[in-house]
């Protein structure tokens, strides 16, 4: 039983990201509502650094399938600066989140990282693609066509990273106990003893 728990433990980073992918892949994000940035924190808090490669060749794959069968679009320099930002952000959770029991650190760590991929990857957008003029009023509207992406992202992040890093420290809390009540009853006491 104890090693159920544990594999419980380390299933759900796996759980997560493989469901924003799929959701991704699915589209049931409507209007960039998914957290895609909770999920790989928390990978990186909760799985070993030589496990990293994982979710980021899945979530590398499904926006290569999307980018190039779903849109339509030729692959550029704006990808690699949003597959560089997910490994910056697993890093980032194993650095920040590993060892933090603090669920609201957690959420500004989760904040920081959308923050700047809305910054670093419009901005990649916008000198990467002819959809805006390359002026500051071609780069300002590049930012404000994205606004409301950004906006249903930063809700989805703050919800499911307090969710997720919520139910992993309610986790750690209650279920010591019950580990060393499992421990005690598969030992060899008989019951009642």
């Amino acid at each position: 039983m104890t090693r159920l728990i544990r594999n419980g433990s380390a299933f759900l980073p796996y759980v997560l990201i493989f469901g924003v992918a799929f959701a991704r892949l699915i589209a049931i994000h409507p209007g960039n509502f998914i957290p895609m940035f909770s999920c790989i924190l928390f990978f990186g808090a909760a799985r070993p650094k030589r496990e990293f490669p994982i979710p980021l060749f899945a979530l590398v794959g499904v926006d290569i399938f999307l980018t190039l069968h779903k849109y339509a679009y030729p692959l550029d320099s704006s990808h690699v600066v949003t597959w560089m930002w997910y490994l910056a952000v697993i890093l980032l959770g194993g650095a920040l989140l590993r060892g933090s029991k603090s669920v609201p650190f957690a959420i500004g760590t989760s904040l920081a990282a959308s923050v700047s991929f809305f910054l670093a990857s419009n901005f990649a957008v916008w000198a990467a693609w002819n959809m805006y003029p390359k002026t500051w009023s071609g780069l300002g509207a590049c930012y404000v066509a994205a606004l409301p992406f950004f906006r249903n992202a930063m809700s989805s992040e703050t919800i499911f990273t307090l969710v997720i890093f919520g139910i992993s420290r309610y986790y750690e809390v209650l279920m010591p106990p019950l580990r060393a009540d499992v421990h005690v009853l598969s030992s060899d006491t008989p019951p009642g003893s």
